[in-house]
């Protein structure tokens, strides 16, 4: 507590942490609101544009290219300048590229417009995660994480509701029914792009920031930037800095992962081969540098892999789903929009919510006071491995069973649970990411993450349906079959992962039992 005293004076206030969660949660909300606009329009753009199946499964991804173009630079450069200035940047490519998609004349220009919708998503999702989890009180972690994440569900169902909505209400006809949403919600994000510009000189905001106690940037954790705002009241921060003192000396993750690399129970969770003189060897650490570390770590890709897959099936039925309930149940189109979007509400709330609140209980009943920093880490990547394996293995036969019975009562109960088990895996997977990586090079580790989802998962499995279904002749329930098996993935790319941490954990706790000793 004394020492917590002494570092009272040096900490930098900076945006409270519940209005940045507020903020960036919004920004989150409107992103994927234009993602469930476009999955509920994309009939109408493709029959306005005449285009097939395959052609409008391209335009449901365009915005793959965009962020793997933008990602790897914005990922870079947050170290060397201020993350929420890049956010501010690339949020503006969003807006423009959003409203010229309501503005476009032809395929060319709005599959130009969605390509640019993906330069934002690459600056926004590679760098809010790691600030909120850095804000965040210790014990609540996971929980501010599925509030930020919940809002990916949210936004995707209101934009079905949203859209189906408006269409019918048949305010405006013709192309412009579909075209004026995508303008709206383009001069709506504004604001808060404002905002975020306005705040993008908070100093309290860097991932090359010295530790508060004294330690180097090259080995700081997401703590070093929790501001007195957001520690937790049950003393476990206060506990965690008097335990390590004014000289933490090599950490038990240093001893793991330090000794043998190709050791596949030993992982690295933290930098231990960064250079050491001052933060100036963060601001010029090249990319190549940075990506090497984390696509070492082999619990990460094993992760990211099995969120990959299962991405696949979420972005297929986000993009297919609607037209799947009309032409495979024989429901109308207000009703299937209704009854998808509120499917799609339900599960992503309830899912991401208890995925969020089900980790942080798992983590508190294993975590103790007198644990230092480096087990608790390695503790909740444990748990998170464990949760998402379980989920997984239950998803797949809920999903495949709701679509192989070919029954609308199973269809809404089966597919919603498997739903749900997903979305509860959203939390976990994005906070393990963020705990098992240097701070430093988080933004790098979630916008190679979304790279691989989207390049190996929403960003091809609409093309992918959609040339299954043109080759099919429209067969909705073998088409949707075959994508619900895609989630085998996530359980044999997960239980080793687990295997992984698990083991790691036990070296990590006997190397510190030793050193106690």
């Amino acid at each position: 507590r004394s020492l917590n005293r002494r570092l009272r004076g040096t900490v930098i206030m900076g945006l409270h942490p519940k209005a940045m969660l507020a903020v960036f949660s919004t920004i989150q909300l409107i992103t994927y609101l234009d993602r469930g606009i476009m999955a509920t329009y994309l009939g109408y753009i493709q029959d306005d544009y005449n285009l097939s199946s395959l052609g409008a499964g391209t335009l449901a991804g365009a915005y793959m290219v965009g962020y793997m173009l933008a990602s790897p630079a914005f990922a870079h450069f947050a170290s060397r300048m201020s993350p929420l200035l890049l956010m501010g940047v690339g949020l503006t490519a969003w807006c423009i590229s959003v409203i010229g998609t309501g503005l476009s004349l032809e395929y060319g220009t709005i599959l130009l417009a969605r390509t640019g919708t993906g330069v934002g998503e690459a600056a926004f999702a590679c760098m809010a995660p790691p600030l909120i989890d850095a804000k965040a009180p210790v014990a609540q972690k996971s929980l501010w994480m599925s509030v930020f994440y919940i809002f990916i569900p949210v936004g995707y169902a209101m934009g079905y509701l949203v859209a189906g909505q408006w269409h019918s209400s048949g305010t405006v006809s013709g192309s412009f029914a579909w075209r004026i949403p995508f303008i709206a919600i383009g001069i709506g994000l504004a604001p808060f792009v404002f905002f975020v510009f306005v705040n993008s000189t908070d100093k309290s905001l860097t991932y090359a920031k010295k530790a508060l106690n004294g330690r180097p940037p090259e080995t700081a954790s997401e703590s070093d930037l929790v501001g007195e705002e957001s520690k937790d009241e049950g003393g476990l921060s206060e506990a965690l800095l008097e335990h390590k003192g004014s000289d933490p000396g090599p950490t038990v993750l240093e001893h793991v992962a330090g000794d043998d690399p190709e050791d596949s129970t030993k992982i690295a969770f933290l930098d231990t081969d960064a250079p050491d003189n001052t933060s100036t060897s963060i601001e010029h650490e090249r990319f190549l540098d940075k990506l090497k570390l984390v696509v070492n770590n082999r619990v990460y890709v094993l992760i990211i892999l099995g969120y990959a897959a299962q991405t696949f099936v979420v972005g297929g039925f986000a993009y297919w789903g609607i037209r799947y309930v009309e032409n495979g149940l024989h429901l109308s189109e207000s009703v299937a929009t209704l009854s998808f979007g509120g499917l799609t509400v339900a599960t992503g709330v309830f899912g991401t919510a208890t995925g969020g609140w089900l980790l942080d209980w798992l983590r508190s009943r294993a975590v103790t006071p007198e644990m230092s920093e480096d087990i608790r880490v390695m503790v909740g990547a444990e748990r998170a491995t464990m949760m998402i394996t379980f989920c997984a293995a239950l998803s797949l036969p809920c999903c495949v069973l709701g679509i192989g019975l070919n029954s609308t009562a199973m269809f809404f109960l089966c597919v919603g649970l498997g739903q749900s088990l997903i979305f509860m895996c959203l939390t976990p997977i994005n906070s393990c990411v963020v705990w098992i990586t240097p701070y430093r090079v988080s933004p790098l580790a979630l916008a190679l993450s979304v790279l691989a989802n989207h390049l190996l998962g929403d960003a091809v499995s609409p093309i992918i349906i959609g040339a299954l279904l043109d080759r099919t002749n429209k067969d909705w329930r073998a088409v949707f079959v075959i994508a619900c098996l895609w989630l085998v993935w996530p359980i044999f790319l997960w239980l080793p992962a687990w295997r992984f941490s698990r083991l790691s954990l036990a070296n990590a706790e006997a190397i510190s039992k030793e050193r106690l000793c």
